[in-house]
């Protein structure tokens, strides 16, 4: 089986352009006017300096740096200054910050709002991690999976798997949808074995400790342990309180009521991810979610929590969030013991690829990577919506261009076709999704970091894929590609998706 993804659009508001760089380009124009007439009155000097900034504003409104155009970076640009201006690029203090007996969830930026909502399992016995941020009015869990090898399987599983898995983004984007399912993420990550099973069943089972024996199988586990790595995946979903209002109301409107009606749900879905042939592992539990949480924001501490990894992890799950952080220049993010960078894959493979296309990701490189799918279902009538919009401006696009004589490009057949496909794709039933895949490398130091992102990106291109570093927005990258919270999409506004 192969996938054709659709091109990135590049249509803009009037044959491709945006409003901002219509706008730039306008004021370019009134600048150039101006520049004449004061050459007319004879302030050659004043003339100069308005041709100059005519100049400047004409190259900006139409040229574009690293797949996005100049002016859809000047906002994330000004928003960086502003944000260093008022020292919030930069975070202290973590779950030191709060007094004795004080135990609240600490994570920097746009995760500050989370805080632990208890839940127990319908067994009474089994604790489930939720994430409720208050002011989004959100409640997040994630779920561990695991599966067989993709890759050495028959095609013919290949193709069980990938239908199976179809029908679970269908129940995501429909049946979940309506019931509160605002957005879900699907996180990858790859680690430094540190502690591989070996380690933890000698540190668990060992009797004599003082042994040669023992010190034996400690050098030998331990010497092997650093040439292996661990992956993991976590299906994160993300529920909308407002959507189940009415549901938590009916349960008693408190958060215990609130936790219990996303539980139901969780159940389900989970339920769904098995018959798909997904193996799973459960909920996270609150000091799992926190383990997780707190490797990925200080790597150092992998190994403790590898080699304390009984039934149940001893780290408080207060304790998940950094002690410090802060964004180092425009590329890069520090946070505790690692130096992270995260980039945004904004143009999908333009030729036909199989379904393990992006195996060499994962395979192929070293160090410590974390690859985000972040995908919010869009209702079926503003899909619809937003289809019939996009097919009658591209046809505006054609007949202006046909009438003014200018030239159509391939790409441009492409996107028309992309988008006949989708209308195809949504009128017999398919779920419309808004996504974004976020790749966050981590490293102990900025030059390993370097050396790892120029591997990551060579694969990344290598199988078809353009990346981009996201300049300005590390600390927000991070917490979108490397923590499993399901953040990193503009929210949904109005009749645009």
């Amino acid at each position: 089986m192969q996938f054709h993804f659709p091109p990135r659009s590049t249509r803009g508001s009037v044959l491709g352009f945006s409003w901002g760089q219509i706008g730039t380009v306008v004021a370019g124009v009134i600048s150039l006017v101006v520049a004449a007439n004061l050459y007319a009155a004879g302030r050659s000097a004043a003339a100069a300096g308005m041709l100059l900034a005519a100049l400047l504003l004409v190259t900006l409104g139409l040229l574009r740096v690293r797949g996005r155009r100049v002016t859809e970076w000047l906002p994330i640009a000004v928003g960086a200054l502003v944000q260093r201006a008022a020292r919030q690029d930069r975070y202290r203090g973590g779950p030191l910050a709060d007094g004795p007996g004080v135990q609240h969830l600490h994570l920097p930026g746009p995760a500050a709002g989370y805080r632990w909502l208890p839940a127990v399992a319908a067994d009474g016995l089994t604790e489930i991690g939720l994430l409720h941020h208050r002011r989004e009015r959100t409640v997040t869990a994630a779920l561990s999976c695991a599966g067989s090898n993709l890759v050495l399987a028959d095609t013919s599983v290949q193709q069980q798997r990938l239908t199976g898995w179809a029908d679970v983004l269908n129940l995501l984007g429909t049946e979940y949808a309506d019931a509160g399912l605002t957005r879900w993420s699907l996180m990858a990550r790859a680690v430094p074995d540190t502690a591989t099973s070996a380690q933890r069943y000698l540190a668990q089972r060992a009797v004599a400790a003082g042994t040669a024996a023992y010190r034996s199988l400690a050098e030998l586990t331990a010497a092997a342990a650093p040439s292996t790595q661990r992956h993991e995946v976590f299906l994160v979903a993300v529920f909308d309180l407002r959507k189940m209002s009415a549901e938590v109301s009916d349960a008693g409107g408190t958060d215990a009521a609130a936790a219990t009606v996303v539980l139901d749900k969780l159940v389900g879905i989970e339920a769904a991810v098995r018959e798909a042939g997904i193996d799973t592992a459960g909920w996270l539990s609150p000091r799992m979610y926190a383990s997780v949480l707190r490797t990925q924001v200080d790597p150092q501490d992998q190994p403790f929590v590898d080699m304390r990894a009984g039934p149940e992890p001893v780290l408080a799950p207060h304790t998940a969030g950094p002690v410090a952080a802060e964004t180092v220049g425009w590329s890069a993010y520090r946070h505790d013991s690692g130096f992270s960078q995260t980039l945004w894959v904004y143009d999908m493979p333009r030729q036909p690829v199989s379904a393990t296309w992006m195996t060499a990701l994962f395979t192929r490189t070293v160090g410590r990577r974390t690859v985000t799918l972040v995908a919010e279902p869009v209702p079926a009538q503003l899909a619809a919506l937003a289809t019939r919009r996009d097919k009658v401006a591209r046809a505006g696009d054609a007949l202006t261009k046909q009438r003014m004589r200018l030239v159509r490009t391939a790409r441009e057949d492409e996107e028309a076709r992309a988008v006949e496909q989708i209308d195809r794709e949504q009128a017999a039933g398919h779920v419309r999704y808004r996504y974004a895949i976020l790749v966050t490398v981590t490293a102990s130091s900025e030059e390993q970091l370097r050396h790892d992102v120029r591997t990551v990106r060579r694969v990344l291109g290598r199988t078809g894929c353009q990346a981009v570093v996201l300049y300005g927005e590390q600390d927000q990258g991070f917490v979108a590609g490397a923590l499993p919270l399901a953040r990193g999409l503009k929210p949904l506004r109005g009749w645009f998706a």
